[in-house]
């Protein structure tokens, strides 16, 4: 049996809430990635890090295989493949895994002659960082690319993950496990592996935060903010008596893949809390949905625009980097609209934010806004 083989062995007999969370993340994610690369690119890559064995002893579908079958399943699966070749490479170093996710693909019987299948038995960054100085050797980039690195504990390179992101065009989904973390700060052995994940020397002052939820913030905004990526938006997966004990993090270069990774945390936790729970029922069906708490953003949107007249484009771009998403600010702006405290002009025939009206809004907010 190998080392780690009893955590390995525990994480795939069950499947819980957090599990579910991170995979319908997955799911929704790519069921919009899919068909909007592959309407601007002939080669679409999905990497997987820490691929496992395909399926959870409950029947769940393992990430590799999800992924497999959003495409396969995909509305869309022949307008995508009629121009793009999707390749799906999966990475995992355990042979016993390595042997189940073998099997698990082929169950899946004769794929699209578009879709392309590497599974491999070894270490992921190795072979990533050969496969980066091959492209640089031979002046080539990567192509498009979504990178799943989800591993069992925090071995993590900071740098690898910025060399992924230094391609334009490649997305990261990572899990930060941030309960391992927070016990290998404080031990003197992990300093390097510790050097490696934040790619910086500041988490030492985190052990001098004694409250460990600020510790917490502090520990993934410090490693937020050493991803090479314009946009990072972040899950938390919370365990036993609400404790966290990891977060998903999604890194990007581009609004429209971080207006799809909001739309698909915001499906999984519509109350806007962005947390994930352990206990969860995975199969549960959610008969009445949480409302949003839209105040944080109407204070955010008269902060920034009080007093200005702005074109919709403008305020689109302002909500890239807040937490909601589109249709929660034209939630707001149709009631502020129907209460005539703010005013739209600068379109033709009937209001349509598409059309992008200038928006007035008035020099101090009204009582109530």
């Amino acid at each position: 049996m190998h080392a780690s083989s009893k955590t390995d062995e525990r994480y795939w007999a069950y499947y819980d809430g957090l599990q579910h969370a991170k995979h319908s993340i997955l799911r929704r994610y790519l069921d919009g990635w899919l068909p909007i690369l592959s309407s601007c690119s002939g080669r679409v890559l999905y990497i997987d890090c820490h691929a496992g064995r395909g399926r959870h002893e409950t029947g769940h579908e393992g990430s590799p295989v999800l992924a497999l079958q959003r495409l396969l399943e995909h509305r869309l699966r022949n307008r995508i493949l009629a121009s793009t070749e999707v390749h799906f490479i999966f990475f995992e170093i355990d042979p016993d895994n390595y042997v189940a996710l073998k099997s698990e693909i082929i169950a899946l019987g004769s794929l699209p002659k578009q879709i392309y299948v590497d599974v491999y038995c070894e270490d992921y960054e190795s072979a990533l960082r050969e496969a980066f100085e091959d492209l640089k050797r031979r002046g080539q980039v990567l192509a498009p690319a979504f990178a799943f690195v989800d591993p069992y504990g925090f071995s993590l390179s900071m740098d690898l993950l910025n060399n992924l992101l230094s391609f334009r065009q490649c997305e990261l989904l990572v899990n930060f496990m941030y309960r391992y973390v927070d016990m290998a700060i404080h031990r003197d052995v992990q300093a390097s592996n510790m050097d490696s994940l934040f790619g910086c020397p500041e988490w030492r002052s985190l052990t001098t935060i004694n409250d460990p939820n600020e510790r917490a913030e502090a520990a993934i905004h410090l490693f937020s903010s050493q991803l090479k990526a314009e946009f990072v938006t972040h899950m938390y997966m919370r365990g036993v008596n609400r404790r966290l004990k990891y977060v998903l993090l999604h890194a990007t270069n581009h609004k429209r893949g971080r207006e799809l990774m909001k739309e698909a945390m915001w499906s999984i936790e519509p109350s806007g809390s962005f947390s994930a729970y352990e206990r969860t029922n995975p199969d549960q069906f959610v008969l009445i949905s949480a409302e949003p708490e839209l105040r944080p953003l109407k204070d955010r949107l008269w902060s920034e625009f009080v007093g200005r007249e702005v074109r919709m484009d403008v305020i689109y771009d302002w909500l890239a980097g807040e937490l909601y998403c589109k249709k929660h600010l034209h939630q707001v702006l149709r009631d502020y609209r129907r209460q005539k405290i703010l005013e739209f002009s600068g379109y033709v025939d009937r209001f349509a934010f598409s059309k992008n009206p200038t928006v007035h809004f008035p020099a101090e907010r009204p009582r109530g806004a």
